[in-house]
């Protein structure tokens, strides 16, 4: 099992690429990443982290309708 790590920005969903061996790397990557695009101006991200399975494609879909999430 991976974690991938997910972006939000304004409702648009960004697929970092980036994937991590446990839940734990992957939000203390997030979140000091994170910290160093807020001190450039980037605000407002969210981010999240999916568990997938190693070696498999993930196909994210997105509903045209915001909804509440759970985000980090």
């Amino acid at each position: 099992m991976e974690f991938l790590l997910v972006w939000i920005l304004n409702g648009n969903v960004l697929d970092s690429g980036l994937r991590y061996d446990d839940a734990a790397s992957c939000y203390a990557s997030a979140q000091n990443s994170g910290m160093e695009l807020k001190g450039i101006g980037l605000s407002g991200l969210q981010f999240t982290c999916i568990p997938v399975s190693e070696n498999e494609e993930l196909k994210l879909l997105i509903p045209s309708t915001p909804r509440p999430s759970f985000l980090f």
